[in-house]
């Protein structure tokens, strides 16, 4: 036994004034001088906002475009790049917003599977999609964080075949369109064949499993249309997501 191991279990009077002296040490706190200090948290935060600008504008934006099949001016990415699998085609417009934390799936059945974003449009974090053939966003749209839309099945119904690693039939697929303005909030679910309505708003929480009408507001689990809008529609950079 080392006489470390003495002075944790505080086995005779010295390695208990040991013990106790530096567990006194950890509750010792050094004075925060006001000048001092403030300079100490100023510099910080600038070499933190500067580092994170410089990775995002020289590594993350441009790796990331050069995974997309197109993507127009402006892009913004937060906290990292978004994962990309299954050979998915995406495809962006100008002045998208997305986060690193964002996954994004390609059905392995379909040769090309496709997923657009248009112009405008703000993809929160923990964003995910499971494209089968095509799943469309249109522009100014809004995604809030943990939102999830599900275009494909990804695993087969029967269990043999699960258990197999076999994949989902691709009759499973159908597309998933968000209309221009549209508004996805928190945690909100939207499976396949669903169309989300111009200017919609799909409240915090919902599974969409139907089209949701034009300037309606739904929620719920199945959701159901709220109430109606008014149909002005919204700028992707001024709302809250």
């Amino acid at each position: 036994m080392s006489y470390l191991d003495k002075v944790r279990r505080r086995e005779g009077r010295i390695a208990d004034a040991i013990y106790r002296s530096y567990k006194g040490m950890q509750r010792v706190n050094v004075p925060a001088i006001p000048f001092i200090y403030h300079a100490l948290a100023q510099e910080r935060t600038l070499r933190r906002h500067m580092g994170g600008w410089v990775r995002r504008k020289f590594y993350d934006e441009p790796l990331f475009r050069h995974q997309c099949r197109s993507c127009g001016r402006g892009l913004c990415l937060f906290d990292g790049i978004p994962s990309i699998w299954g050979g998915l085609e995406v495809e962006i417009g100008e002045d998208v917003v997305m986060h690193g934390t964002s996954t994004l799936v390609g059905a392995k059945v379909f040769e090309r599977p496709r997923l657009t974003i248009g112009d405008r449009s703000h993809c929160g974090s923990y964003f995910s999609v499971s494209v089968g053939a095509d799943v469309t966003i249109g522009s100014d749209v809004l995604i809030a964080n943990r939102v999830a839309l599900f275009a494909y099945d990804n695993h087969p119904i029967d269990p043999v075949a699960r258990r197999a690693g076999e994949p989902a039939d691709p009759a499973s697929s159908r597309p998933i369109v968000i209309a221009n303005n549209a508004w996805i909030c928190l945690g909100a679910i939207i499976l396949k064949g669903v169309t989300v309505g111009e200017n919609a708003i799909v409240a915090a929480g919902a599974v969409v499993v139907e089209d949701v009408p034009p300037n309606s507001i739904v929620g719920g689990n199945p959701a159901r249309v709220l109430s109606r809008s008014s149909g002005k529609p919204r700028h992707a950079r001024s709302a809250t997501v």
